[in-house]
């Protein structure tokens, strides 16, 4: 839904355009609890550089396209060969990344969609569709919503 996808088979990556003129999704706390939202182009970068600091990702922005349905923003992941991660093997791997299981999305994402905080951060949309498993048996997300919690945000979801 947020984007379309090229395979680059010379690198063996993903290219991901977002949609035309838009900026994919964000989570925002202006009114008090989690909202999602279209993101500004800045709010959806920060959201990539959070993907990488997190799991360790190496997505790149690559540029911006233009064309006459209008502008795109275009990055670079690589390639994740393997099957949609089981609920629990997402569960596991959050917590060995020091996170806590939310006990609801707050809605954002798909429905079935699991939620995460740590510290100062926050994921959400983590689901088959976005976490997979490796051959080698690694658990790597791939397209879900991290955030930076504003200042206070942590005891609002350890209630």
């Amino acid at each position: 839904m947020e984007h379309d996808l090229t395979f680059d088979s010379a690198t063996g990556t993903v290219l991901k355009f977002t949609k035309p003129d838009r900026s994919a999704y964000a989570v925002d706390f202006e009114l008090g609890t989690p909202r999602m939202g279209r993101a500004t182009p800045l709010d959806y970068l920060d959201r990539l550089a959070l993907q990488n600091e997190i799991f360790a990702d190496t997505l790149r922005f690559v540029g911006i396209a233009s064309n006459t349905n209008g502008k795109r923003i275009v990055t670079r992941q690589n390639t994740v060969k393997g099957r949609p991660a089981r609920w629990e093997e997402t569960v596991i791997l959050m917590e060995d990344l020091g996170f806590t299981k939310m006990r609801h999305n707050h809605g954002i994402g798909y429905e079935d969609s699991y939620a995460f905080f740590r510290d100062d951060y926050a994921v959400f949309d983590m689901r088959p569709a976005n976490v997979f498993v490796t051959e080698e048996g690694d658990v790597v997300p791939v397209d879900c919503i991290p955030v930076k919690l504003p200042a206070g945000k942590h005891e609002f979801f350890a209630k």
